[in-house]
């Protein structure tokens, strides 16, 4: 297998001339393979630009940062289909028409690419939220003699207590994340493609509303 997906990993294609002169342009290049699915630079590109998986949209260049919180989210989707945990069609529309509904189709028809792809996407994002929610949120837990101890001795106002559970709150959810993430790898091979390693320029651009 590792023949094929290296060559994959170097996947250029001359650009259309400017002038006389021409350069080549990368187009996309397989960047990891998650157990038996290969993960390439426009799955990144795009999931970032619909600011998926924790992401932030950007259109600049593609860090291995941003590929290792795609990968992260790519478990997050595996675990919440071998859970069987389902998406509501209303709730996937939602995100749609959030994301952009129409518009978006039109911009990525506009480049060649199927709306249909961003779809999944937004799909397999809320899948993942949806773990979020029942292997880490559901089991996250503070009580008043937390925050009682975070706060110290002495009076505390109402909101100031509120701020501290939520602040509590999000710690241990993050700490929880952070055990699921390790545990979860240890189960699903992730492989990075050797040769793939960014930042990378984004091989298209959704452009504006």
């Amino acid at each position: 297998m590792r023949a094929p997906i290296a060559a994959l990993a170097l996947a250029f294609v001359a650009c259309a001339a400017v002038g006389h002169a021409a350069e080549p342009r990368l187009v996309d290049v397989t960047i990891a393979v998650v157990a038996d699915s290969l993960v390439s630079l426009s799955d990144v590109t795009l999931a970032r630009a619909l600011g998926l998986f924790g992401l932030a949209p950007s259109d600049g260049p593609v860090t291995d940062a941003d590929v290792e919180r795609y990968l992260e989210g790519q478990l997050a989707v595996r675990e919440a289909t071998q859970l069987d945990l389902d998406v509501p069609d209303p709730e996937v529309e939602g995100a749609w028409q959030a994301a952009g509904g129409p518009a978006l189709a039109r911009r990525m028809e506009a480049i060649g690419l199927d709306p249909a792809w961003a779809r999944r996407l937004i799909e397999a994002d809320l899948r993942a939220r949806r773990l979020f929610d029942v292997r880490v949120r559901a089991f996250v837990f503070v009580t008043d003699a937390d925050v009682d101890e975070a706060l110290g001795p002495g009076p505390h106002e109402e909101a100031v207590r509120a701020q501290t559970r939520a602040r509590l709150e999000k710690e241990a959810a993050a700490r929880a994340l952070a055990e699921w993430r390790e545990e979860a790898r240890d189960r699903i091979r992730i492989r990075r493609i050797q040769d793939a390693r960014g930042p990378w320029p984004p091989p298209f651009s959704l452009g504006g509303p």
